[in-house]
């Protein structure tokens, strides 16, 4: 294949376990080029106040920030969609989730057997190493945060 659009690394935190418990955060790799990605946790309480700030960094002698740095009102953005790079990453993982309805959120929240192919990339995106890094915030505090690694490769001389 001429691209490579994989994940490489999953990391997920509960900085408050009374509020949001991490069941499953794992990578299993089904193919050389196909890595799916499983989280579920459960939200104790009911949330109508979700604030996402995600980060993409590039890796270049460590990982360095990189054309994104966005917050997004996660109650409005259910409701209807404003921002266009969180569309994208919407798209991404909404075929594989839960996550489908507004708020409230509570209960189980997972993703299940999610992976990237190239199709799924609309923006051009130079070749290299990625780390997609996600804060989760519930009423104005961090309770979650998901660090997803990925690594995107086009060669068009194949």
């Amino acid at each position: 294949d001429s691209v490579v659009f994989k994940l490489t690394n999953a990391m997920c935190r509960s900085y408050n376990k009374s509020w949001v418990v991490i069941n499953t955060c794992r990578l299993k790799a089904v193919g050389r080029n196909k890595i799916m990605f499983n989280l579920n946790a459960t939200l104790l309480h009911p949330t109508s106040s979700i604030v996402t700030h995600y980060k993409i960094y590039k890796r270049a002698n460590g990982f360095h920030p990189w054309f994104v740095n966005m917050k997004v009102d996660g109650c409005r953005f259910m409701t209807k969609p404003y921002d266009p790079i969180a569309i994208l990453l919407f798209n991404l993982y909404k075929q594989f989730s839960n996550i489908n309805h507004t708020c409230p959120f509570v209960g189980n929240v997972y993703l299940k057997n999610m992976y990237l192919t190239p199709d799924m990339m609309r923006l051009p995106l130079p070749t290299g190493d990625y780390l997609l890094a996600i804060d989760w915030n519930f009423y104005g505090v961090t309770q979650v945060s998901t660090n997803l690694s990925f690594q995107f490769i086009e060669d068009l001389m194949k």
